[in-house]
């Protein structure tokens, strides 16, 4: 499996692929290229998408279907796209997560606050920390 960026003809199968993970797709569509997307012969497996602001990537989705669960595939696509970010600038990078603060503890990210995350991010749609059951906010530092 190689990963690539996704195109157009991409979405319909991203857009349900994060549908079904509850994530929000809202503005993705619009920069479904700048998403890293991996399939198998039954169609879109996982993908990861950064959004950049400044030098702070935002996590704006990471998602793999069901049967690609358990093999590791949410590391390598997460690898694959912080890569690309790393080389254009990006020194760090937070999400928000409601249900996979563990997971991405696991993997370097600590929790901050709303404070400490740099003012440029606040735009993102994936940062929302006035609703009550908004998550955890993280970030690692690359």
């Amino acid at each position: 499996m190689r990963p690539h960026y996704a195109t157009d003809k991409d979405w319909p199968e991203v857009e349900a692929l994060l549908s079904a993970a509850s994530l929000n797709v809202d503005g993705i569509r619009e920069k479904i290229g700048e998403y890293i997307v991996v399939r198998d012969n039954a169609g879109i497996l996982g993908c990861a998408g950064i959004e950049r602001y400044e030098t702070t990537g935002v996590l704006r989705a990471l998602a793999v279907a069901q049967r690609g669960r358990s093999a590791g595939l949410g590391e390598f696509l997460l690898s694959a796209v912080v890569a690309d970010v790393r080389q254009q600038g990006v020194e760090s990078i937070v999400l928000q997560t409601r249900t996979a603060s563990g997971y991405f503890a696991r993997l370097g990210f600590m929790p901050v606050s709303i404070s400490d995350l740099p003012p440029a991010v606040r735009p993102s749609r994936a940062i929302n920390p006035d609703l009550a059951d908004a998550g955890t906010l993280m970030q690692i530092a690359l």
